[in-house]
C-alpha cells in the first residue's frame, strides 16, 4: 500500500476561518477564533483529509527580542508528525524572510491567546473542572510536537489557586502605605463603559511594555477585546487605582469563573490583569487592589481565587504567594531560532 502523502496548502486570509482551518482542532468545540486579514495561513492534509493547521507573520522589535521575529500561531494538529512538519515547514518559512527567532504558539501577539498549556508533573494537584475561563486549552501533547520540531522554551508561566477564607497577613499594613503615598481605589464605572475601557488602555500601554515579547495595539482592537467581555464585569471585581491628583495609575481586573457554581453562585474567581504604571510602582497597589477584591469575593460567597497566566519571574506571582497560592497549571512559549 503506498504510503499517504503529506500535502500542505498555503493561503492568505481574507479575514474569514475556512472549512478546512476549523476542522484542525485538538479540543473540538472550542469558540472559533477569527483569523485577522492578511495573515499567512498553512494546512497540512494527509488523503486529502485536514490533518494540522497554523497561521505565520512576523513581527519587528518586541520587547526583549530585537530585529525580526517570526510568529507560529492558531496551531492545532490531529496527527503528531503532520503537526511536526508543518511546525517545521513554518520555520523554514520564517528563516528565509530572514527572522533571528521564531515564537509559538501565539495568535498574533501577546494580547490575544498564546503559550502552550503543559501537562501536571507528578505530585500535582488535580483540580475541577479542569480547566478556567480564558485559559488556554490544547492536548498536552502539543509540547512535545513543538520540541520534536526543533523549537525550546523561551519562558514559563504559572496560574496559581489560594483560598479566600483569610486576608493577606500584611492587608493592613499595606492599605495604610497606599494611602500613605496619596493612592485611593474606586471601582469600574459600568454607566460610562467606553471611557472605562480608554482609561484600562491606555494604563495597559504603558505597564506592559517592559513584558517580554510585547507589542502594541490600536484602541480600536482592545476595544473589540474587551467589550465582550462587559457583562463579566463586576464593578467591585475591577478596580481602579488612582494618586492624590485623580490621574489613574493602575488596575485589576477580576471575574467569576462560570463553570463551578454552588447553588447557583460561582465558587471561583479568576484574577485576569494587573496593570501599575511604572511611576506608581513600589506602594503596594497591585497587593492592595487584590486584597480588596477578595475582600468583596469572600463576602459574596467566593471561596477560591485563581491568579491566571503570570510570567514566573514576574511580580505577579509574589502576589500570588501572600495568600499561599499553589500552582494550578504550568505554560510555556516555545522559540525556534535558524
Amino acid at each position: 500500500m503506498a504510503e499517504a502523502r503529506l500535502v500542505i496548502e498555503r493561503f492568505v486570509s481574507d479575514g474569514s476561518t475556512p472549512t478546512a482551518f476549523e476542522a484542525v482542532r485538538g479540543i473540538p468545540h472550542l469558540p472559533v477564533e477569527p483569523l485577522p486579514a492578511g495573515v499567512l495561513c498553512l494546512v497540512a492534509h494527509l488523503s486529502g483529509r485536514p490533518v494540522a493547521r497554523l497561521t505565520v507573520e512576523a513581527r519587528e522589535n518586541l520587547t526583549g527580542a530585537p530585529g525580526r521575529s517570526g510568529i507560529v500561531g492558531h496551531y492545532e494538529a490531529l496527527e503528531r508528525d503532520a503537526g511536526i512538519s508543518l511546525l517545521r515547514a513554518a520555520c523554514l518559512e520564517l528563516a528565509r524572510a530572514g527572522v533571528a527567532r521564531v515564537l509559538g504558539p501565539m495568535n498574533g501577539s501577546t494580547w490575544a491567546r498564546y503559550r502552550l498549556a503543559l501537562p501536571a508533573r507528578p505530585g500535582d494537584p488535580v483540580f475541577e473542572p479542569p480547566f478556567f475561563t480564558a485559559e488556554p486549552r490544547n492536548p498536552f501533547d502539543y509540547a512535545e510536537h513543538f520540541e520534536a520540531a526543533g523549537f525550546r522554551v523561551a519562558a514559563r508561566y504559572e496560574s496559581r489557586l489560594d483560598d479566600l477564607a483569610a486576608d493577606a497577613p500584611d492587608a493592613d499594613a499595606v492599605a495604610a502605605r497606599v494611602a500613605r503615598a496619596g493612592f485611593s481605589l474606586r471601582p469600574l464605572d459600568v454607566e460610562h463603559f467606553g471611557a472605562e475601557l480608554d482609561i484600562l488602555f491606555a494604563l495597559s500601554l504603558e505597564a506592559f511594555v517592559q513584558n517580554p515579547y510585547y507589542s502594541p495595539i490600536e484602541a480600536g482592537a482592545f476595544r473589540a477585546m474587551y467589550e465582550p467581555l462587559r457583562a463579566r464585569m463586576d464593578p467591585e471585581f475591577v478596580q481602579l487605582a488612582m494618586d492624590k491628583g485623580g490621574r489613574p495609575r493602575g488596575y485589576l481586573f477580576a471575574f467569576a469563573d462560570p463553570p463551578e457554581t454552588d447553588h447557583g453562585i460561582s465558587t471561583r474567581l479568576i484574577a485576569k490583569t494587573v496593570a501599575v504604571a511604572p511611576g506608581a510602582r513600589g506602594h503596594g497597589l497591585a497587593n492592595h487592589m487584590l486584597d480588596r477584591i477578595r475582600t468583596a469575593a469572600r463576602r459574596r460567597g467566593h471561596r477560591e481565587m485563581i491568579h491566571a497566566l503570570m510570567h514566573v519571574a514576574n511580580a505577579s506571582t509574589s502576589m500570588s504567594s501572600r495568600h499561599g497560592g499553589r500552582v494550578f497549571r504550568r505554560y510555556a512559549l516555545w522559540e525556534w531560532t535558524p
